[in-house]
This record gives structure tokens, C-alpha cells and sequence, in this order.
């Protein structure tokens, strides 16, 4: 059955690629590969679609969405019969050019090379801390009910024997209810996420399970590139166009960013297939609409794609005053966007208003709305205006103005341009250096140096050069959709790139489109410097290739050929099969791991804050009927108020980057986090006394990080390798703590503690005090909040260390 399903979906797909394709070809768009391109990325948008608007019913199922894309393939049938339109097409039909074989050979190998960069070495990120696991963890939920309905009422049950001790929801599925609206009741949840991409995560789990979501974006990666072919191709030719590509598809933030489950990618494939349209089908107002609703997709996708609303406006203000012939071209466009746009603020309100009450009140959507609401009064204001008498008279003469004064204009934005990146290069880091900033605030005001990290800025600086050429030069309206939406963006997350600075999770906000737009720009303002012997520029298009290589070179051999926590989809399958499932209820501390247990291995999970409260009070739970479970770090943990029982193990592991803040990421780290499964029974002696010494199996670590490979070069490494090693503390946790290690070499290694899931240093990193063969640290606990605490042993590489034993007693 599964088979079948999947042989229909995609039958549907390649049946609406081939009935679009002969619409198109009907309708004057002869070009096989422009042609079949937009044939297959609508079939596929179409796809998507289909499923989003079953999912907003809760009614997703991958066999509606096949017999719906069957219907769509014989609404085609229908118009084509209807307009006697010939049904036959050789899907190479207008191509009888063969100047263009090798660029085409050397397009296939680019979009083979990197679609297998892509899909071969996916992020495997199953861990609901981050965006791309919940995005995981959202496509998981859709495909099992159909839908992003998370309420569990059983938390109402649950509070009453927990307290506040049970956290309500998970990372980005929060809860509706507050003490200002009690009518909403406990257990209601809601998502903090649009549906789009985890739609599409559904199909691909649905077709080819759960290693099928790590590849969703390769897809849509690849799309992308030939995209950014044709729009370079209209500018700058054939071979322009390839470099664009190249250095679009192996930029290191694309390629780490279609390796996620991130929505980026996607939405960068709606930016750059509306920018296409708008820039072939400039002419036809009918296309402009559709153009502008594949851009208004995007509202279901980010709720930041409000934005690009008054980069409309702006494109529809310069139609206004410089080309107003083409003026209903531009509004057809608005139109098409906001139509759809206005679906998804309707679809986030009903289903996501939580959500959207968080982001107002963060004044993040509120600021949207703001630009938004200005654009919409601002525009109708320059309408009315044109209309008057004297408006008319005045936008002829400040038009007629523009065209006499254009060299002058020119220079002006031209010159501004590179004011612009000179402040933000030179000017803008000496400020804030002066301003003793932290972190995270100099990235904020200093986000474009960091962007540089990804586009050298040679190449932002050659982008002044396209804009000379598409604004001045060639004064294409069709490419000012690509330029308004590139500059604004850009503009936008430069000045306030609203995101945590660690490095690659940073360059998700650029990758939207400002990587590819200034990588794009800068290669059009190369190909079109006005340097009349081509041999001069050939050397110098020579030299900025090679440089740029070299610059991949050092940005992508750290990420290139890894396949990135590549134990996890493996670890989640297991535990969907192992873990018991009969009456089981299980809770845990880690938030990376609940969510993706409870959605993607089927397991009722909750998150609590602390373990002690939980053993006092898990007995109620069990004599109701469950059978219930703790997952914890701690593989010493013993019997209190309740027995523990051992049943199972769980390991998540793999190579990651290190997260460097305001620094390119120059290390690749082994990650291992294990963890234990207990069964809790009800115990009939009563709480067990604590122990004054618990000694600890030094194989039995609950945390592993190792360098895998450093980039570092005259800097001191860090530790090569650290373990973790957690304890619960079972009663008052206020108090002196003695750790004593036996062992060999003992002096090479240092030593730390932190508590609480390691979110606070109780004993920052240092020498212990001994020799090679003990060692011993001190530390006190003064948070009578504190429930655990893990103990770290750091050693280096070169030094051969040798833990043999772990006793930690509490000093009297």
C-alpha cells in the first residue's frame, strides 16, 4: 500500500509537471529549461499546498493529498482539452541551440555536485532545544495525527500531583493558558511555528520515513541554484550566470543551512521564484499577480515574511513616478502578495494566536505591522496625491528631473553605497569597541562584519556595481522585485538581526537572501565593469574566482564531507521500538530530548523542573494505574520515595561544530549525551537514608565532548575532551562537596562542576589539588534550588590520563 501511494504521489507530480509544462509552452514560454523548470517547482508548491490546507482542518493524510493532486492533474486534462491545446510535448522542445551545450553540461554537474553535498550529508538535529528540531518534531506530529493540535489535557492531572513542578509544553509548543484568561483550561497548547515547511517534512516522512526529513531541503536548495541561473543569465549571460551559481551553492552558510531542517531555504526558493517570474513576465499583469501570490506563500511559512511588504510598496511607488504605463503590473503584484498574506495572518491567528500575542508584546510583530500599516497609508497617500491636478504636475516634473539629473543621482546612490559599507566595515566596529559591549550586543551592532564571514567583501563591493548596472544601465522595472527585496532584507537583518550570534545558527537569518543576493550582486558588478579589453577583465574575473575558492576553501573544510549528528535518527527509531509503551507515562529534565521522544518515537513525555519534587510525589501517580518512568542523567540514582529500576539506555550522539560567538566556527566536536532509563515502583520501606559517599563508575559518563578536527592556528586549544559525570542530590542540597579521583596522570587533567542541567559554574575549570595518582576538588552548593550537579574531568590529547575511580561525599 505504501508503495503504491508513493508511485502515485509522485506520478501526480510528474502528471502536473507535464500538463503545466504544455500550458506554459502554449502561452509563448518555449525555453525547455525556464519552462520545466517553473513546471515542476509549481507541481511541487502545489504538493505542499495541497497537504497545508488539509492541515489546517487537522485532516492530513498522504493518500488525500495524492487523490487531491490527482484531481488538480484532471482539472489540467480539462483545460487543455477546453482550448484544444495539443497534448503532445517533447520536454526539450525549444532548445535547437547548441552554443549552449557546454553551459548546460557544466549547469548539470554544478546542481549534481551540490545536490549530493546537500542530501549526502544532512544535519541530523532530532533535538527540540532548537528550531531544527521543533521543525522536526512539527512535520513528526503532522504525519502521526494529521495536523498541529497539541493539546493534552492530562496535564490538569498531572499539576495536581506535581505542582508546579510539571513544565506545560515544550520549546515552541507553549501553553494558551494564563491567569488573565482562565476560561482557557490547562493543557491547552499551541505552536510557535508556521506550518509550510513542517508540511512538507510530513510528506517526506510519510513516503520515505524519518531520514527523508534531513534531505527536504536539497530540494529545494537546488531549485534555487538554476533560479539564480536564469536571473543572472538575463543580465549578465550564460556564463555569469554559472559563476553565480558556484558561488551560491558551495557558500558555507548554504550549504550548512540546506543540510537543516530549517525553513530558510524554502523561503528563499519562494523569494528567488518570484523574482524570476517578475523579472521574465514583467509585461503581463496576469503573471505579476500569480508572481506576487508565490511570494504571499511565504506567510505560512515565517511570520517575518511581513517584511517584504514595503519593498512592494516601494516597487510600486517607483512605477508610480518613473514608469507609470507598467503602474497595475506592480499593484497586481501587491495584490497577489497580500491576497495570500492576508490567509496567513488569518491562519496564525486561529491557530497560533499565542503566538502572535508573544511577538506582539516582544514588539517584534508590532514593528512589522508598523511598516506594514505606514507602506499601506503611505501609498495610498501618493495615489491620491497622483490623482489631484497638482500631483500630476508634480511627479512629471520630478520625474522629468530624475531623467535630466541621472548622472548626478547616480554618483549620489552609487557613492552612498559605499559610505554605507565603509561605516559599517571600519567606522561602526571602532564605536562599539569604545562602548565595552557583550557579545551578543557588538554582534547586533556589528552583524555585517560577521556577515563577511560568508561573502568576502570584495564581493559586497562589486555589488555596487549591479546595482549601477540594473538601475542605471539596463533600468530593467522586472529586476527591481530581485533588488528591492535583496536591499531591504539585507538592510533589515543587518541592523537588528534578532538572533542568537553563535555561528552557523546566526547565518540562518542571511541565508533568506542576503548571502545569495550580495554573492549574485557581486558577480553581476563584475561580469559588468566596463573594461573594454577582455583580457584584463578575463584576469580579473580569473583572480576574484580563484580568491573565492579559496575562501570556501577555508570556510567549508571544517563542515564539507560531514554528515552531522549521525546517530540520532538512528537512536529515536530504536527507542520507538524498545521503550515501553503500555500504560507508560514518562518524565524527564532534558528538554532537547521530551519532545522528540513524545512526537517522533510515540512516547507520553513531560518535562519537570526537578527531580527530587518528582520522586516525593511520582507514588500517586503509579497507584493510579500508570507505569511510570524517569529519564535521567544520573546513572547512580537511587531508591527514595519510590524503587528504580534500570530498563534501558539512551544514546545520542555525533559531530558538531563548536558554537563560537562573534568567531567563524573552527572546530568540529564529538557530542555524546547518555542517558538512563528508570522504571519507578512503589517502595514499602520508605524514603532510603542518604549515603555520605556515593562512588561513581568512571565508564559511566553522562556527558562526552572531543575535539574531532581544529582549524585553530597560534591559539591555545581547548580541552580535547571533556566528561561528564551527573549526581542528583536526594536531600538538602545546601553544603560543602569533597570529589576525589584516582588514577594516572592525574595532574594533566582539570576539573569543573556545574548544576542545575549545567546552566550554572559552581566550580569554574581549574587544577585539583594532589598528585598524578589523586586528586581532589572542593566545591559548595548555596542554591537550595539545586537538584544536580556534574562533575567534568577535562584532559588533552597528548596526555595520557587515565581515570580509575570517582568518590564524591559531602564535607560535614
Amino acid at each position: 500500500m505504501v508503495s503504491l501511494v508513493n508511485f502515485l504521489f509522485f506520478l501526480g507530480i510528474i502528471l502536473n509537471t507535464y500538463f503545466i509544462s504544455v500550458i506554459l509552452h502554449k502561452k509563448g514560454l518555449p525555453q525547455p529549461l525556464s519552462r520545466n523548470l517553473v513546471s515542476f517547482t509549481l507541481s511541487v508548491l502545489i504538493a505542499g499546498s495541497i497537504a497545508l490546507l488539509l492541515v489546517s482542518f487537522e485532516s492530513y493524510k498522504i493518500l488525500s493529498v495524492v487523490l487531491i493532486q490527482l484531481l488538480v492533474s484532471g482539472s489540467f486534462i480539462g483545460y487543455i482539452y477546453f482550448h484544444k491545446i495539443d497534448f503532445r510535448l517533447d520536454p526539450l522542445s525549444g532548445w535547437n541551440s547548441s552554443l549552449n551545450l557546454f553551459t548546460n553540461i557544466i549547469l548539470a554537474l554544478l546542481l549534481l555536485s551540490a545536490g549530493a553535498m546537500y542530501s549526502l550529508f544532512p544535519i541530523e538535529y532530532i533535538k527540540g532545544d532548537r528550531d531544527h528540531g521543533v521543525y522536526v518534531v512539527f512535520g513528526s506530529k503532522i504525519q502521526k495525527t494529521g495536523g498541529l493540535n497539541f493539546d493534552d489535557f492530562r496535564y490538569q492531572e498531572l499539576t495536581q500531583i506535581f505542582g508546579n513542578n510539571i513544565i506545560y509544553g515544550y520549546p515552541a509548543i507553549h501553553p494558551d493558558h494564563s491567569p488573565q484568561d482562565p476560561s482557557i483550561p490547562i493543557g491547552s497548547l499551541s505552536p510557535r511555528f508556521y506550518p509550510l515547511f513542517p508540511t512538507y517534512l510530513a510528506l517526506s516522512a510519510d513516503l520515505f520515513g524519518l531520514d527523508a526529513m534531513f534531505r527536504v531541503n536539497s530540494v529545494f536548495g537546488v531549485l534555487s541554484l538554476v533560479f539564480i541561473f536564469l536571473i543572472a543569465k538575463k543580465w549578465i549571460g550564460s556564463w555569469g550566470a554559472l559563476v553565480a551559481v558556484f558561488f551560491c551553492a558551495f557558500n558555507p552558510a548554504q550549504l550548512w543551512n540546506v543540510r537543516t531542517t530549517l525553513s530558510e531555504p524554502l523561503g528563499q526558493l519562494l523569494i528567488l521564484f518570484s523574482s524570476y517570474l517578475a523579472l521574465y513576465f514583467f509585461r503581463n499583469k496576469g503573471w505579476m499577480f500569480f508572481a506576487g501570490g508565490i511570494l504571499g506563500l511565504s506567510s505560512f511559512n515565517r511570520i517575518d515574511s511581513l517584511i517584504y511588504f514595503p519593498a512592494i510598496v516601494i516597487f510600486v511607488g517607483y512605477l508610480l513616478f518613473l514608469r507609470k504605463k507598467s503602474l497595475w503590473r506592480g499593484f497586481n503584484f501587491l495584490f497577489g502578495y497580500s491576497a495570500i498574506s492576508i490567509l496567513g495572518v488569518l491562519y496564525g491567528y486561529i491557530n497560533s494566536k499565542p503566538y502572535m500575542v508573544d511577538l506582539w508584546k516582544s514588539k517584534q510583530l508590532l514593528k512589522l505591522t508598523f511598516f506594514c500599516v505606514f507602506s499601506s497609508v503611505l501609498l495610498s497617500g501618493l495615489l491620491f496625491f497622483s490623482n489631484l491636478k497638482i500631483g500630476k504636475q508634480s511627479i512629471e516634473w520630478l520625474k522629468n528631473t530624475i531623467l535630466k539629473n541621472q548622472k548626478i543621482l547616480r554618483i549620489s546612490i552609487l557613492s552612498f553605497l559605499f559610505l554605507l559599507i565603509t561605516f559599517a566595515y571600519s567606522i561602526q566596529p571602532v564605536i562599539s569597541n569604545s562602548e565595552n559591549l557583550t557579545d551578543f550586543f557588538y554582534f547586533k551592532k556589528n552583524s555585517f562584519i560577521f556577515f563577511l564571514f560568508y561573502v568576502p567583501l570584495l564581493l559586497v563591493l562589486f555589488g555596487i556595481g549591479g546595482y549601477d548596472l540594473l538601475v542605471f544601465r539596463k533600468q530593467s522595472s522586472g529586476s527591481l522585485v530581485f533588488l528591492l527585496l535583496g536591499s531591504l532584507l539585507s538592510f533589515v537583518y543587518f541592523y537588528d538581526p534578532s538572533i542568537y550570534p553563535d555561528h552557523y545558527w546566526a547565518s540562518r537569518r542571511w541565508v533568506l537572501f542576503p548571502i545569495p543576493f550580495a554573492c549574485i550582486m557581486g558577480v553581476v558588478g563584475l561580469y559588468s565593469l566596463p573594461i573594454k579589453k577582455q583580457i584584463f577583465k578575463s584576469a580579473l574575473i580569473t583572480f576574484i574566482f580563484a580568491g573565492y575558492i579559496y575562501h570556501l576553501y577555508n570556510r567549508d573544510r571544517l563542515i564539507f564531507f560531514e554528515r552531522m549528528l549521525s546517530g540520532y535518527s538512528e537512536e529515536f527509531e530504536r527507542l520507538s521500538v524498545s521503550l515501553p509503551k503500555e500504560k507508560a507515562i514518562y518524565f524527564t529534565k532534558k528538554q532537547d530530548l521530551a519532545s522528540p521522544l513524545r512526537y517522533l518515537s510515540g512516547r507520553d513525555t513531560y518535562l519537570i523542573h526537578k527531580t527530587r519534587p518528582f520522586l516525593e510525589n511520582a507514588s500517586r501517580l503509579i497507584e493510579s494505574g500508570w507505569n511510570v518512568y524517569l529519564i535521567d542523567e544520573d546513572s547512580n540514582l537511587e531508591d527514595g520515595p519510590v524503587t528504580l529500576e534500570k530498563v534501558d539506555k539512551i544514546h545520542l550522539e555525533g559531530n558538531y561544530p563548536l558554537d563560537t560567538v562573534n568567531r567563524y566556527p573552527d572546530m568540529l566536536l564529538y557530542r555524546g549525551t547518555f542517558l538512563h532509563v528508570y522504571k519507578l515502583g512503589l517502595n514499602a520501606k520508605g524514603s532510603a537514608p542518604e549515603k555520605k559517599s556515593v562512588s561513581i563508575d568512571p565508564s559511566q559518563f553522562a556527558y562526552m565532548l572531543k575535539t574531532i578536527r581544529s582549524e585553530r592556528k597560534n591559539q591555545p586549544n581547548p580541552q580535547d575532551e571533556v566528561k561528564g559525570y551527573d549526581y542528583y542530590i536526594p536531600k538538602d542540597p545546601k553544603g560543602k562537596f569533597r570529589v576525589e579521583f584516582g588514577g594516572e596522570s592525574l595532574s594533566q587533567a582539570t576539573f569543573s562542576v556545574t548544576a542545575n542541567q549545567s546552566s550554572s559554574v559552581i566550580f569554574p575549570e581549574s587544577p585539583g589539588t594532589g598528585d598524578d595518582k589523586k586528586m581532589s576538588i572542593e566545591f559548595s552548593v548555596e542554591n537550595p534550588e539545586t537538584d544536580d550537579v556534574q562533575i567534568r574531568f577535562h584532559t588533552k590529547k597528548d596526555k595520557q590520563v587515565v581515570l580509575k575511580s570517582l568518590q564524591l561525599s559531602r564535607i560535614p
